[in-house]
């Protein structure tokens, strides 16, 4: 991932660092580290939701 796509990734999620810091100013090693705790912690909030889900015929709507 480029720099900018990392930066871009971490303003549009529901992150406090966005908030605090300049991300502009964070060093190639601590916007990667960001990224993956960010993506980490999706990953684990989501599993639970994910392993829960009941698999369905698709269907489609005419709304």
């Amino acid at each position: 991932m480029s720099r900018s796509y990392k930066i871009a990734l971490i303003l549009k999620s529901r992150s406090s660092l966005a908030v605090y810091t300049d991300l502009s100013s964070l060093s190639d090693r601590e916007l990667e580290e960001h990224v993956r705790s960010m993506v980490r912690r999706m990953r684990a909030n989501e599993s639970h939701v994910i392993a829960r889900m009941v698999l369905r015929q698709p269907t489609f709507s005419l709304n």
